[in-house]
């Protein structure tokens, strides 16, 4: 396993993305043959050459995908030793009251399981940042018999959460909190805070209140990096070479591990199908730029391309001749769509290196301020790709 040093991981993935931004941020979605396909006219031809099976295994097995494509580009051979993260022990081995999962989907459930079986009691009060209902502080308290205060801001879900707490008579209270702009030191202060799946500028936030309130210990797991205030993501560590914008912060959580085959089959064709307009739009408007395209209502895909294409074109006010021939446009737009799914193979060998520069970024900003940081994957990444957790003590 690779234990090299946070500060000497981040370095190094920060100089390979950027030494690579021209593999990993066009998108062949907008741009039929990126630059990179004259550079290497092999590669490109082997991935245009790829049937459906293999197209599926190497999309499901991102370790498969770097060997293959760095037989192509040697440089990327060395992604794998840079995205290695030690898998966390069980450390809580208790039973688990079978109560408590009630009214919780039983993907989530696991999740939550998972990582609480990944973390140690830190014998003190715990703060749920961003909690909803509470699933995971209800499950902290009655398990480790520690009071939990959880931060939400949704009414709704404080009021539920707290229905819930009273019902199983736990020491969880809830606290309807906007904490991106209202003061949380006394939540925070001398508590053990955890967050399961804060999005964006919530985890960010997270971490600077961590260091301002000098907070002993924290459990977080990061997800939807790309969700925030701002157009472009500011650094932890001024030093990174590497700049994001939020688009290009998408590519980090660009999965469907956990989409059933009908949500997959659905989202192929609403891709198809938008391909297809975007090549309509490029032929009726002179134009080769790429038009962005607002998402569409599910209920557009049920009555064929040309309806689909109709209302599209309503939409976005752009004419459509008599003599279409929509034959002729929605093979093309399935050819697009085949050509898409196989290019942009390049860019998902990518994806886990681009979210473990951000959580390196964020663990060497801690140690920066003292803090001993951890860093585990606490379930496999068939029940979340977002599975990596961040620990720390001061």
């Amino acid at each position: 396993m690779n234990r090299m040093p946070h500060h000497t991981r981040l370095k190094q993935l920060d100089a390979l993305l950027v030494e690579t931004q021209s593999l990993w941020q066009p998108q062949p979605f907008k741009k039929a043959r990126p630059e990179w396909c004259n550079l290497y006219p092999k590669l490109n031809q082997a991935l245009l050459d790829l049937d459906e099976s293999s197209l599926a295994h190497y999309a499901a097995n991102n370790e498969a995908l770097i060997t293959f494509i760095s037989s192509y580009i040697p440089q990327l051979a060395e992604i794998p030793s840079l995205i290695e993260l030690p898998a966390t022990t069980q450390k809580q081995q208790r039973e688990i009251d079978s109560r408590l999962n009630a009214g919780i989907p039983g993907r989530k459930w696991q999740q939550i399981t998972s990582l609480y079986q990944s973390i140690e009691n830190p014998g003190c009060a715990i703060t749920e940042w961003c909690g909803g209902k509470g699933y995971l502080g209800r499950l902290l308290c009655k398990q480790w018999q520690q009071p939990v205060t959880t931060l939400e801001y949704q009414q709704s879900l404080v009021e539920a959460g707290a229905a819930l707490a009273e019902k199983y008579q736990l020491k969880q209270q809830f606290k309807k909190v906007d904490v991106l702009n209202a003061p949380v030191v006394k939540q925070l202060s001398n508590h053990h805070t955890i967050a399961l799946h804060a999005c964006g500028d919530l985890h960010r936030e997270l971490i600077r209140q961590i260091i301002d309130t000098k907070m002993p210990s924290f459990s977080i797991v990061p997800c939807c990096y790309h969700l925030g205030r701002e157009n472009n993501y500011t650094v932890f560590n001024p030093d990174l070479k590497l700049n994001l914008s939020r688009e290009e912060l998408r590519l980090a959580v660009n999965e469907t591990v956990t989409a059933h085959s009908h949500e997959i089959q659905k989202r192929d064709q609403d891709m198809a199908w938008k391909l297809g307009f975007q090549q309509i739009w490029q032929e009726l408007s002179g134009s080769s730029d790429y038009h962005c395209i607002k998402p569409v209502t599910k209920t557009w895909l049920k009555d064929g391309f040309k309806s689909y294409c109709q209302k599209l074109s309503q939409r976005e006010q752009l004419p459509l001749t008599d003599d279409m021939d929509w034959d002729y446009w929605e093979n093309r737009a399935y050819q697009r769509q085949h050509d898409v799914m196989r290019l942009q193979l390049l860019r998902q060998c990518f994806k886990r290196v681009l979210e473990v520069w951000l959580i390196m970024d964020m663990a060497v900003y801690l140690e920066s301020h003292a803090y001993s940081v951890d860093i585990h994957q606490f379930c496999e990444r068939s029940l979340t790709p977002r599975n990596i957790l961040i620990e720390g003590k001061i």
